[in-house]
């Protein structure tokens, strides 16, 4: 079986190893072609779900926008913590909603999970998100020793 956690990948002029992060608590996603976070010496990326992997339809427990964007920011806490972390090293989240009608609820959700405070920079979009989802939220930390 190969072991596909740590590749390296040459850059114009160094060579970087990238992380594979999947937690085995969130499912496995390598059927569907994609881990749930990545890591460099610098950057995590993470990407928040609350989809079944088995199913690929939305967790059964993410009944409302407010379950659904904690759950979400669950996953990318797990994720980060996989490569040491945790939600106060996010420096930017990109997120996405099905609906503009979800806005409000998921911003008491997604403040609730941050606490008071500071946030990371955050963009937020209303678009369609595949297997019945109604959030995504991707996230970039950094690592405490890049800063």
């Amino acid at each position: 079986m190969r072991d596909d956690r740590n590749q390296t990948v040459q850059t114009k002029d160094e060579v970087e190893m990238i992380d594979y992060l999947n937690p085995a608590e969130l499912g496995n996603f390598s059927p569907q072609g994609l881990s749930s976070g990545t890591a460099t010496d610098v950057f995590v990326y993470a990407a928040g779900l609350a989809i079944d992997p088995e199913t690929m339809a939305r967790r059964t427990e993410a009944e409302s926008i407010a379950d659904e964007t904690r759950i979400c920011l669950e996953n990318v806490a797990r994720i980060l913590a996989d490569a040491g972390l945790a939600l106060r090293d996010i420096v930017k989240t990109t997120c996405y909603l099905q609906d503009e009608a979800y806005r409000f609820e998921f911003l008491d959700a997604y403040k609730d999970a941050f606490g008071v405070g500071p946030y990371p920079a955050r963009s937020t979009f209303v678009l369609g998100i595949a297997s019945n989802l109604r959030v995504q939220i991707e996230a970039v930390a950094v690592r405490p020793d890049a800063r």
